[in-house]
């Protein structure tokens, strides 16, 4: 049986949520702040590869569902009768295929809860009183149960990694520092024994060096060489690699960046060391940490793609912890990949799985927003356009006394208006599955919505009142749908004038039109009072927003207590 979700607690900054992977993809980039796990997250996989799950040691809460090959050997389709009643496969196993099971392992009292896929007991369908000799039955299956990732070779590349000079060796091994890197090439490329083949490292890793390198830097050939005599970090009798280019000649590694150790020890962990131990490549799972160190953002892409081309061909698993938006934009929008956020309280480490937030990658793609712009803010302020962007980041400036900046404190995304009808700001377990969940993004939240009632009184419109009561169930959250028609109505008549360089203007009423529209023409704000018939709503904002400030706008409807709740949301995301 093939456990599909496995999470663990009790494990170093994992102390009271389950957390782990509902699922494994090609590619698993696992993000959060310094300090915040990510690195002991690697650690359950390096127990999902054990053989079974059971063997981990850890204590883990693990779901799957029972399969015809694993039940079989437990209900044989020719006995009857005994400890359970009627037909063995008939009356039992049958009926348990494809019944999703949720179980407990290496936990004190270890037992395994079986359950329907609504979640009611696996168990409850049964009146026969085979109750208790099913449950010990699956959890014998349980117990041989395994991952996806089970019997691979786990390969790990840390953060801290470099390739030194090194002396020769017979053992080949490539330690998760990149320790071994240079006895490896050494010998792959210097020795006559035919199982280690030259062409290995000259054609495919240098191939694969150019590919990824690009316009970056071109390669010609890679070497190991012997120093004779001792020099600053090279001592006598030690071996180097060098890298040769046009024009330049053969360069040492030692001379070189560290982006490009990294490059080579990435390649090193996916093209020579299955060759070298003389295993499949989709019987390894890789593991790199902070590949973006000192790698410049298009050669990370060009690497990313390589790893993505690599995983998907060959069947591989492989983790990449980061912080780079690169990574986040890169994978964020890929089939492949799934986000997996880590998140420290201070007292606690967990993670939630964010791929739900692509599901849907044309609306994402509509909304305009970056992945690394959403998964890495503090909180995000969702608004209909960049021109409620401007007026708002102003406001917030005015309110906060300069204290909160967009980029660093929040971020602003966009919905696109229309789009809000399309997504939902829910609970995974209230969420609906046709709607973008923007809640899975970010939970710290706060929405503005235009009110665009023509008149007092008027209803809102049914997508803002569903957004308004998911919103107001999100602790931290906040939800501003404006009194007046839209936020421009806000703008004072004064600051309008000054922006359009006119004398004076009245301010625009609360439930007025403030754009023209085709199917009521002259009656806007613009048209009436500016003598307008159009305007750019970005330059309009950009104009306004300077010539703001928090006395003009203290009289403007609910502006003063809806931007001191926006303030004092913001306030609590950064605490």
């Amino acid at each position: 049986m093939i456990a599909d979700t496995v999470k663990f607690r009790g494990h170093r900054c994992f102390k009271k949520d389950w957390s782990g992977f509902d699922a494994i993809k090609p590619i698993n980039v696992i993000i959060g702040r310094n300090n915040s796990g990510k690195s002991h997250l690697l650690d359950l996989v390096t127990v999902l590869c054990a053989q079974t799950i059971q063997q981990s040691g850890h204590q883990l809460n693990c779901e799957g569902v029972l399969d015809e090959q694993s039940l079989i050997p437990y209900f044989s389709r020719q006995q009857r009768g005994g400890a359970l009643q009627g037909h063995h496969w008939e009356d039992h196993g049958r009926h348990l295929m494809g019944r999703k099971v949720t179980w407990l392992a290496n936990v004190p009292n270890h037992h395994c809860i079986p359950v329907h896929t609504d979640g009611t007991p696996i168990t409850s369908s049964f009146g026969n009183g085979s109750t208790q000799v099913l449950i010990q039955i699956i959890s014998q299956i349980l117990q041989g149960a395994k991952h996806a990732l089970s019997g691979t070779t786990f390969m790990r590349l840390l953060a801290d990694r470099d390739i030194r000079p090194e002396p020769p060796s017979a053992q080949l091994h490539l330690a998760a520092n990149g320790q071994g890197a240079t006895n490896i090439i050494r010998r792959y490329i210097h020795t006559s024994n035919e199982t280690y083949p030259r062409e290995l490292v000259q054609r495919e890793l240098l191939g694969a060096l150019n590919k990824i390198f690009g316009q970056d830097g071109q390669f010609t050939e890679i070497q190991a060489k012997e120093h004779d005599e001792a020099g600053p970090g090279r001592p006598q009798g030690h071996w180097e690699i060098y890298l040769g280019e046009e024009k330049k000649g053969l360069i040492p590694l030692s001379s070189s960046g560290s982006g490009l150790k990294t490059v080579i020890l990435v390649l090193l962990n996916l093209l020579i060391v299955p060759e070298l131990q003389i295993t499949a490549k989709n019987r390894y799972t890789f593991a790199f940490e902070e590949l973006e160190n000192n790698l410049h953002p298009a050669l990370l892409r060009r690497l990313f793609q390589f790893l993505e081309e690599y995983a998907t061909e060959h069947n591989s698993a492989i983790f990449l912890t980061t912080h780079s938006s690169v990574a986040l934009d890169f994978f964020g929008v890929s089939k492949n990949a799934q986000i997996v956020h880590v998140a420290h309280d201070g007292e606690s480490a967990r993670t939630t799985t964010v791929s739900a937030h692509f599901d849907h990658l044309g609306v994402i793609s509509e909304l305009g927003a970056k992945p690394s712009d959403l998964l890495q803010a503090n909180g995000i302020i969702w608004v209909e356009g960049p021109s409620d962007c401007i007026y708002l980041n102003r406001w917030i400036d005015l309110a906060s006394g300069g204290k909160f900046q967009e980029g660093r404190d929040y971020q602003c995304a966009f919905y696109g208006g229309s789009l809000l009808a399309r997504t939902q700001f829910a609970s995974p377990e209230d969420a609906e599955r046709e709607l973008v969940n923007l809640f899975r993004v970010n939970p710290n939240i706060i929405v503005v919505c235009d009110g665009d009632r023509p008149s007092k009184g008027a209803r809102v419109k049914d997508r803002v009142r569903r957004i308004r009561a998911e919103v107001s169930t999100i602790p931290n959250a906040h939800i501003w749908v404006t009194n007046a028609r839209e936020i421009e109505n806000y703008v004072p008549g004064t600051v309008l004038a000054q922006a359009l360089n006119l004398q004076t203007l009245p301010d625009p009423e609360q439930y007025e039109m403030f754009f023209p529209r085709k199917g009521s023409p002259g009656n806007s704000y613009m048209e009436r009072q500016m003598n307008r018939s159009s305007v750019d709503k970005m330059d309009l904002a950009i104009l306004c927003a300077p010539k703001m400030d928090e006395a003009v706008m203290a009289s403007r409807f609910e502006w003063k207590e809806e931007i001191k709740r926006i303030v004092e949301t913001i306030q609590r995301w950064n605490s």
